[in-house]
Parts: C-alpha cells; sequence; structure tokens
C-alpha cells in the first residue's frame, strides 16, 4: 500500500514539474512572438500582402526563380496576352529581374530577412492563408533557352512549356510537369512530395525522388535515368533509346512502354512489374521482391540468364536464342514472366 501511495505522489510531483515547465516554455514563446497572437497567422502581423499582375516588356530567353516557400507556375500566355510575358506575384515579397534575356525571380532581402519582414517556425501553422510566396508566369508559346525553378515548401507546376533545358529543384511539395519539352535535358530532383512527368519529351531525363511515388506517362526522351529513395516509381506509355529505373524502397512499374536499347530495372526492396514492356536488351534485378508481368516479342528472340536465390522461376537460361537478351536477377522473389506478341 505504501509503495502505490509513493508511486501516485512522485507521479503527481512529476506531472506537476512538467506542466510548469509546459506553462514557463509557452510564456517564452509568447514573448517571442511579440505577445501577439496574429504572429499565428500568415503573413505575419496579419496584414495580407498585395498581389499584382504585370507584363514583362523586355524580350526574355530564359526563366529563373528561386522560391523559399509558396507555389510555383509557368504556363502557357494567357489569350488577353498571348505575345508577352505576364506575372503574377506579391512585388513586396518578390524582386524581378530582366538582364540579357533572363527574366530572375527572387525574394526579397527585407522580405526574409529576421524581424519585421521574416518568418519563424509557427507560422507555419497556416502557412498559405494569404498565398503571398506564389509565383505564377505565364509565357508564350516559343522555344527558350532554359527554365529553372528553386523551391523549398512549396507545389511546382509546369506546362506547355518548350526549351533547351528545364530543371527543377524541389524540396517539400508536389512537382507536375505537363507537356513540356526540353530538346537538352529536362532534370528534376525531389526531397519530399510526388512528381508527375505527362506528355513531355527531351533529351535527357534525370530524375531523382527522396521520398515519395514518381510517374511518368506518354512521354519520349532519349534516355532516361530515374531514381528513387522511398516510393514507387510508374512508367507508362512511354519510349526511350535508354532507360534505367532503381528504387531503394519501391516497386518498379513498367507498363506498355519501350527503350529502344538498354532497359536496366534495380528495385532493392520491391517489386519490378512489367506489361508489354519492350526492349532488345533487358535487366531485371529485385533483391527482396518478385519479377513479373509480359514481355512485348516472342521468347525465340531473347538469350535468357536466370538466377534466383530464395525462389521460383517460370523461365530457365536460353543461351541459344535470338540477338536480344534478358537478364532476371532475385535474391528473395519468384520470377514470373511471359511473352506477347
Amino acid at each position: 500500500m505504501k509503495r502505490k501511495q509513493r508511486f501516485f505522489k512522485l507521479s503527481a510531483l512529476v506531472g506537476c514539474i512538467l506542466l510548469g515547465v509546459g506553462i514557463v516554455m509557452g510564456g517564452a514563446g509568447f514573448v517571442a512572438m511579440g505577445c501577439d497572437l496574429d504572429a499565428f497567422t500568415y503573413p505575419r502581423g496579419g496584414e495580407p500582402v498585395a498581389v499584382s499582375s504585370f507584363v514583362v516588356e523586355d524580350a526574355v530567353d530564359s526563366i529563373e526563380i528561386h522560391a523559399s516557400m509558396g507555389d510555383v507556375k509557368i504556363e502557357r500566355a494567357s489569350a488577353a496576352n498571348p505575345e508577352d510575358v505576364e506575372i503574377i506575384l506579391a512585388e513586396k515579397v518578390y524582386e524581378v529581374v530582366v538582364q540579357h534575356g533572363l527574366l530572375l525571380v527572387m525574394p526579397q532581402d527585407s522580405y526574409t530577412a529576421t524581424g519585421q519582414g521574416g518568418w519563424n517556425w509557427y507560422q507555419l501553422l497556416n502557412l498559405h492563408s494569404n498565398r503571398d510566396w506564389d509565383v505564377t508566369i505565364r509565357v508564350p508559346e516559343k522555344l527558350l533557352d532554359s527554365v529553372f525553378v528553386e523551391t523549398d515548401m512549396g507545389t511546382v507546376d509546369l506546362s506547355d512549356l518548350q526549351a533547351g533545358s528545364v530543371t527543377v529543384q524541389g524540396d517539400m511539395g508536389d512537382v507536375t510537369l505537363d507537356n513540356v519539352s526540353a530538346s537538352e535535358s529536362m532534370t528534376v530532383t525531389q526531397s519530399m512530395g510526388r512528381v508527375t512527368l505527362g506528355n513531355c519529351q527531351g533529351g535527357s531525363l534525370t530524375l531523382e525522388n527522396d521520398m515519395g511515388g514518381t510517374q511518368v506517362f506518354q512521354c519520349r526522351f532519349e534516355s532516361g535515368n530515374l531514381q528513387g529513395s522511398y516510393g514507387s516509381c510508374d512508367v507508362d506509355e512511354s519510349s526511350f533509346d535508354a532507360l534505367a529505373v532503381v528504387t531503394d524502397m519501391g516497386d518498379i512499374h513498367l507498363t506498355r512502354s519501350e527503350a529502344a536499347g538498354t532497359a536496366v530495372c534495380q528495385a532493392a526492396q520491391g517489386s519490378v512489374f512489367l506489361e508489354r514492356f519492350a526492349s532488345p536488351d533487358i535487366t531485371l534485378i529485385s533483391d527482396m521482391g518478385e519479377v513479373s508481368g509480359t514481355i512485348a516479342g516472342r521468347q525465340e528472340e531473347y538469350q535468357i540468364a536466370v538466377d534466383t536465390d530464395m525462389g521460383s522461376s517460370n523461365l530457365a537460361d536460353q543461351m541459344t536464342g535470338g540477338p536480344n537478351t534478358l537478364e532476371v536477377t532475385t535474391n528473395m522473389g519468384n520470377i514470373e514472366l511471359t511473352f506477347e506478341e
């Protein structure tokens, strides 16, 4: 009985101490916010930031955007200004510079500095209430030299663009590219969020996604290098001259897609699924997962090498086949592949 009473007293004492610490920390945080509950709103001080729309008079060949937070959108010019570059943003938040054909958008130093123009962690509770960090740029249908977008927190949406190179460096937020052409290269790096490419084409495609799913559909590139750490990777109805898909933890789906040359798919912890995938030189590897589905073509046209440590396989080694090659390896998983003409 005495032990129980002592335990309850000790628990009550610890609870009171933690409560006191919480009250002190809460008071200190309130003082740090300037004793003003409006600091929880965004933008700072609760005052809305005016968003304006204006047309760039100078010629624009390249676009470069740096956004700390907020959504970034680049899209086709509006019907009202079909031949002009139109910008929609808060001029108090962003600085816009056009020099030697480069349109540069970056945060105002006075707005990002700590103080009246800065932001604090507690404002993340209501981050997007007034959209003052958002950037929208509308461009005419013309070939740009380059498009570069960097954002720390927010979505990126590019549509109906033609450029020599397109680069997106995201951190937290989804990235969507729709009907974007990059004749030289398209590079997308993302830390946390979904990446979606639809109806895109160009030279080389480099896509790296640390945490989130990746989908590429109805695209055409000379080469594709897709890497994912945590999340699945889907390639649908797309074609490449050469394709490499690598995931650390996530499945790989290749659906009605093709590679004119080599195709390498490797999943460390995940399965590889094919649906009428076509390539003359296929390498499929899964460390912990199955490899299954259908390959477009005839089995007689392939030389086949199969290796599985812990799992079954419906295919056997076939070294007397045609000019194409198929190599399938699993450490812990079954192999179930068929051919469809």
